[in-house]
């Protein structure tokens, strides 16, 4: 590759600073919204078990909990519509690119996220907040359970639209025209003049210092038009269904996971048996959540990567395959059982994927436009002479030095999710059911070994602490895994990150102002919970003071 390609290629793949920092600021604050909307999706299926067992037993302890979880729900849910908020601004303001997925592909998803989900789930957490412990059982756990839908198909609408950036479905062949080692994703619903143009648009602005600045193009629209004709595809992506049950499975999981710790973290302290029957509810809920979604879930999606990102999954496999991944191919018996059904099965080092560059032979993208679209030759620049082989290479190259941090995570979520199906296992088969063998190896390590080590009045507790705390590890590092995985694009396979932020400077002073709001909002928003938690009958004196009326 010459000194002049490479230029150019780099001013496309490799970072920029202003990348780097608004990455930065992007990830905190998805991470901060992230832990906001798993206790919103997670705290009703706690303040579910209680209502059914109050139900069921006539016990005060859990309707008087439900009531105090309600309104840290309450709490949280507008913690997540603010910081939710300041997520999807800071995309539009960092990523200026991100409303081309906006106005396309993530159109239709986010569109009845606005208008039919959240509008939905807010009415419905003020109509809760409004009947508990005053309304039927069967209207109170109706609302209860239409908010908590409500709240898991508005996270179906967003995860939709990332698992298109992840799995562009509908761009057909033109992945693979660009890197060979790509996939066909899907009917080809793509406009390709339209794209064809949009990239040119994109590359002249980006190696001219920031791609975002195509937008602003006085002919952009003119140029451009609609790229993508079929909205609705995204969802119907095969890899939206597996993202959207995964993510959802593990924000319940950290949702619920954070009121049993809480509830752990007193019987620690107090030894109080209350705490205990409050707990054993939640059980069930982590129990089975956790021994589906990394176990099941996680295999599948496993498969998407192997299908739809090859790219990642060599990333994602770099700690435990030595020098090889940086070969042709390698072997790895336990990645590729899993990944082909055949523990001979070969894995594709980067080597391999800078081969299939090579088959794109000497064409250039001078040559490219000049066949398929003449129109734009002027906006390619140097990029003209540059092969699409010498293009792809630098998309492989791109990904190598971030690869061991990508493994890292990756295996992180692996060793979490393992020790998850341990505690799981360990407390569904001796204090939830009972199966023959089962119960007899789980009696054993909680009575036994457990019990010694730390008392067998704390194991209880000590498993659902350790199902919480690594509820959040995995989720924390899958996440990481899947979106760092996915460099150097935004959209796989078709627009590079370097496309996509801003063309204003994000300076180190910049990204310390916005962290230092995110964590402002972080302690308040935990300072108002604890409030709430630790004032049972704040909800009673609130519904008081507004004149609610009504009896159960």
């Amino acid at each position: 590759m010459t000194n002049s390609a490479l230029g150019v290629l780099n001013e496309i793949y490799v970072h920029s600073a202003n990348v780097n920092n608004a990455m930065v600021m992007t990830i905190i604050g998805i991470y901060l919204h992230a832990v906001f909307v798993s206790f919103t999706l997670g705290f009703p299926l706690a303040i579910l078990a209680w209502l059914i067992t109050w139900y069921r037993t006539g016990d005060a302890l859990f309707i008087n909990y439900s009531k105090t979880l309600t309104m840290i729900w309450a709490v949280n849910f507008a913690l997540g519509a603010v910081t939710g908020t300041i997520v999807e601004f800071g995309l539009l303001d960092i990523w200026p690119t991100s409303i081309l997925l906006f106005s396309s592909s993530a159109f239709i998803p986010l569109l009845y996220e606005a208008t039919i989900a959240f509008i939905g789930e807010a009415v419905l957490v003020v109509f809760f907040i409004i009947a508990i412990g005053r309304w039927r059982a069967r209207y109170t756990l109706g609302i209860l359970i239409a908010a908590w839908l409500l709240g898991s198909l508005s996270g179906y609408f967003i995860l939709t639209a990332n698992a298109w950036m992840n799995v562009p479905w509908g761009m057909g062949e033109i992945p693979h025209s660009l890197y060979p080692f790509l996939p066909t994703y899907g009917p080809s619903a793509a406009n390709l003049t339209a794209t064809l143009n949009l990239a040119a648009l994109l590359l002249h602005y980006t190696i001219d210092g920031a791609g975002s600045v195509a937008l602003s193009s006085t002919n952009f629209t003119s140029l451009v038009g609609t790229y993508f004709t079929n909205p609705w595809l995204p969802m119907i992506n095969p890899d939206a269904v597996v993202t959207t049950l995964h993510t959802l499975l593990a924000a319940y999981a950290i949702g619920v996971g954070a009121v049993a710790l809480a509830l752990s973290i007193r019987f620690f302290r107090t030894h109080d048996e209350k705490y205990i029957k409050l707990l054993k509810p939640l059980l069930w809920i982590l129990t089975v959540v956790l021994l589906i979604e990394p176990i099941v879930l996680g295999h599948f999606m496993g498969d998407d990567v192997v299908a739809y990102q090859p790219l990642k999954f060599t990333a994602l496999t770099t700690l435990t395959s030595g020098p090889g991944v940086y070969g042709y191919e390698y072997y790895d018996p336990v990645e590729a059982l899993f990944a082909y059904g055949n523990p001979y099965h070969p894995l594709y080092g980067f080597q391999y994927y800078l081969s299939q560059c090579s088959s794109l032979g000497n064409t250039t993208f001078g040559q490219l436009y000049g066949e398929l679209d003449p129109g734009m030759l002027k906006y390619l620049g140097p990029l003209a002479n540059v092969t699409l082989a010498q293009n792809c290479e630098a998309a492989v190259l791109s990904l190598e030095p971030l690869a061991p941090l990508v493994s890292a995570f990756y295996y992180t979520m692996i060793g979490a999710g393992i020790l998850l199906a341990v505690a799981a296992a360990l407390a569904l088969f001796t204090y939830l059911v009972r199966v023959p063998i089962l119960s007899v190896i789980t009696d054993f390590i909680n009575n036994e070994v457990l019990g010694v080590l730390i008392g067998s009045d704390n194991v209880m507790p000590f498993l659902a602490s350790a199902m919480a705390v690594l509820s959040a590890i995995a989720a924390t590092a899958g996440w990481a895994a899947r979106e760092i995985g996915r460099q150097p694009w935004t959209v796989y396979g078709l627009i590079t990150t370097n496309e996509v932020v801003t063309g204003d400077a994000i300076t180190p002073g910049f990204v310390a102002f916005v962290i230092t709001i995110l964590l402002v909002i972080a302690i308040v928003g935990a300072l108002a919970m604890y409030y709430v938690a630790t004032r049972p009958s704040l909800l009673d004196r609130i519904r008081e003071l507004a004149g609610v009326v009504g009896h159960e």
